[in-house]
This record gives C-alpha cells, structure tokens and sequence, in this order.
C-alpha cells in the first residue's frame, strides 16, 4: 500500500511540475508532503520536492528538501541514491540554490 501511495504521490507531482496546461505546483507541493507523511525516506519524493522548490525558484524551500533528505539518510546511515546526488549538483550548479552552495545544498561563505 506503501508503494502505491508513493507512486501516485510521484505521479501527480510529476504531472502538475511539467510545463503545460496541468502546471501547478501549488497541488503538487501537498501532494508530495503527504507521500513523505506516509514515508519520511521515500527518496523519490525528496527529489520531486526539490524540483518544485527550483521551479518554483523558492530557495529556501530548496534548501529545506536537500536538508531534510541528508538527515533521512543521516539517521538511517545510509548514502543518497546516485539519483539524489546528481539532481542537488544540478541544482545546484545551475544557480536554482540561489547563492552557491556545497554539494550538501548549503550556502558556502
């Protein structure tokens, strides 16, 4: 059941952050909190959140997204997915952090 709700969480994260008619990323942001209500590691979620806030160019929520997956991952000790890594370099490295950030997405001074 778990599964499910995490795909069709994905799906319409999916569907309303794609450019079109459907765009709204304002129905796609609770969506994906109450996939990560239901599991709080669904990676694949963490990374449609941190497409919205880039999308949405909302920093700070950005921010919050690649925090809140390093500390998932931090009390699990386990790795980002490959797939997590390389989205927050991309973000990253195409300024949707908004300042320049380390690979962890926090601001460098």
């Amino acid at each position: 059941m778990i599964t499910r709700i995490i795909d069709v969480t994905h799906t319409v994260a999916t569907y309303r952050t794609l450019a079109g008619p459907h765009h709204d990323l304002s129905t796609a942001r609770p969506a994906v909190a109450t996939g990560l209500g239901v599991d709080d590691t669904a990676e694949l979620l963490y990374r449609d959140w941190m497409r919205i806030e880039a999308a949405a160019g909302n920093r700070q929520g950005l921010h919050t997204a690649i925090t809140r997956v390093q500390q998932v991952n931090q009390a699990l000790d386990c790795s980002l997915e490959i797939e997590t890594e390389q989205l927050i370099n991309d973000l990253n490295g195409s300024g949707a952090c908004g300042r320049s950030c380390d690979r962890r997405g926090e601001a460098m001074r």
